[in-house]
């Protein structure tokens, strides 16, 4: 079930920042390392924060008036999310030469690599997205036989991986292209 929740918000991802791009340049811009609409870092982020909630956020009891599971929910996912940006700004400047996104304009910005509107968003919406479209999921994935499961996993992870060894060679032959496509250096 977690691998199709990963690709679920690997897709959510892409569609929040191809929107965002998007219209900040007022043509499309297809966002993300890979080819496919999905941004890995999304999924993984969602999974672990998930996993971490799961486990360590109790289900609200139900003779409290006030429930602040809410609250610490997104104060969860506003560190994780951020600790999961700064990590993988490091990863893939370091070990690709990319830099995928530059705060360095924003107030309190970490080396343009995080910034706390950023956090904050990423928090309200993954929030969001736990009350409304995590149950959603759980449901469609729940109405998949394991073995459908099973079969639909094996075929979205073979996708997964050719496009992601294509986008890697790509990167790695025509990185002078994709920097002028619109990845930035950082400053």
């Amino acid at each position: 079930m977690y691998f199709f929740l990963f690709m679920l918000y690997s897709f959510i991802g892409w569609i929040y920042e191809t929107i965002i791009f998007s219209l900040e340049e007022g043509h499309f811009i297809n966002r993300g390392f890979n080819f496919g609409p999905y941004i890995p870092i999304y999924g993984f982020g969602a999974v672990i924060i998930m996993i971490i909630i799961s486990r360590f956020i109790a289900e609200p009891n139900k003779s409290n008036k006030f429930n602040i599971r809410p609250l610490k929910i997104f104060l969860l996912i506003l560190i994780l999310s951020t600790f999961a940006e700064l990590i993988g700004s490091y990863i893939m400047e370091y070990t690709l030469g990319l830099v995928l996104w530059d705060y360095s304009n924003e107030w309190m910005n970490f080396q343009g690599r995080i910034s706390p509107r950023t956090s904050f968003i990423f928090a309200a919406g993954g929030t969001a997205v736990f009350y409304t479209i995590q149950p959603l999921g759980k449901k469609l994935i729940d109405r998949i036989s394991v073995k459908g499961q099973k079969i639909f996993a094996s075929i979205l992870l073979t996708l997964v991986l050719i496009d992601f060894s294509a986008s890697l060679v790509t990167t790695i032959w025509f990185s002078d292209s994709i920097k002028k496509a619109g990845i930035i250096e950082r400053k």
